[in-house]
């Protein structure tokens, strides 16, 4: 149960046999996911608040064309020295601001959600929807101090990527590689070495946090331990960890890449039949109609249906991703404890 919102299992002496391995662990994680409804919200708002609305609306994004681009900004965003104007200063500070708060927003509340997880999926007994109080704001912050010694270094590596994105980004604009692939596919292709970094330093950032979190909650220890702790959880457990890994986000990858092909597909469906110029022909009986309007309406449904599909399949694999990490967490705390299971 949670002491002043920090789990305490120092007391807890189980049996061996009462201690499951590692399938056994997934196995119930996955049973957590599937529990209830309101752990699937809960997770999914963690989820969409961390970046996942922008994975999942991607598909949905008409990028404009270069031409596009200078048509909306105009002469308002480069002077005739060459110099960014007023107005495009204004621009990305204003920008700067949003994802600003945007940060901390997913960050406190981000804890909260990482909270109200962990302390569901260790009391089981309790269930989920079991009354909880609100964690103390020092608890937070320390949990949102957590995730920012993590991204760190991923903002360092950011930095660096987006120099080599942008070198790629002019090249494509000046001279082309491609015309027949869309811009942002060959930016993807030819800066593929940046993107990869970013993409395997967020998931290290991801996984570090996620157990100095853990740790952080079920042992009590301060923020320096805890990250501490995860880079030592990860050298004394690493095929379990690494499994951990592999499952939960795998899950997770799977999960929103058919959410993404799921909106994708009926997204081009809805564009498709709303820019379409020929009449349908239905024929009932000696009269015709014009189908257009009924074939949009059931593109928007599917559209529609994709979406619940897609927060669904996204809520279930980020409760099963944190009740994943919960389980090895506490099992590595335990072995310290107790010793290993024979």
């Amino acid at each position: 149960m949670a002491t002043g919102t920090v789990l305490q299992i120092a007391d807890e002496r189980p049996s061996f046999r009462d201690r499951p391995g590692w399938i056994g662990r997934t196995v119930r994680a996955l049973a957590f996911a599937l529990s209830d409804v309101d752990t699937v919200i809960v997770a999914l708002a963690g989820f969409l608040l961390r970046g996942g609305i922008v994975l999942l609306l991607a598909p949905s994004i008409v990028l404009p064309s270069v031409i596009g681009v200078a048509g909306i900004t105009g002469v308002d965003a480069i002077g005739i020295d060459g110099r960014p104007t007023m107005w495009l200063v204004l621009l990305v500070t204003l920008i700067a601001v949003v994802a600003a708060v945007w940060l901390l927003l997913a960050f406190i509340v981000g804890s909260l959600v990482d909270v109200w997880l962990i302390e569901s999926a260790r009391d089981r007994d309790a269930g989920a929807g079991t009354p909880r109080p609100l964690p103390e704001l020092r608890v937070l912050l320390d949990l949102a101090a957590i995730r920012s010694v993590c991204l760190v270094p991923l903002a360092a590596v950011s930095t660096w990527a987006i120099t080599r994105i942008y070198s790629v980004a002019y090249t494509e604009l000046t001279t082309p590689t491609n015309l027949a692939s869309p811009l942002l596919l060959r930016v993807i292709q030819g800066a593929a070495d940046a993107v990869f970094v970013v993409a395997a330093t967020w998931l290290a950032a991801e996984v570090v946090g996620a157990i100095a979190v853990r740790r952080f909650l079920l042992r009590g220890d301060g923020v320096l331990s805890s990250l501490a702790g995860a880079f030592e959880q990860l050298g004394r457990r690493p095929l379990t960890s690494i499994g951990t890994i592999a499952v939960s986000y795998g899950a997770s990858f799977v999960a929103t890449v058919l959410a993404m092909a799921a909106t994708a597909i009926t997204f081009d469906w809805c564009r498709v039949a709303s820019r379409n110029g020929s009449a349908i022909r239905i024929s009932f009986g000696p009269a015709g109609g014009d189908a257009r309007p009924i074939v949009f309406i059931l593109a928007a449904i599917a559209l529609g249906l994709a979406w619940v599909v897609a927060l669904g399949l996204s809520g279930i694999a980020s409760a099963w991703r944190s009740a994943a990490f919960t389980g090895e967490t506490a099992a590595t705390v335990l072995e310290a404890r107790t010793g290993p299971v024979e």
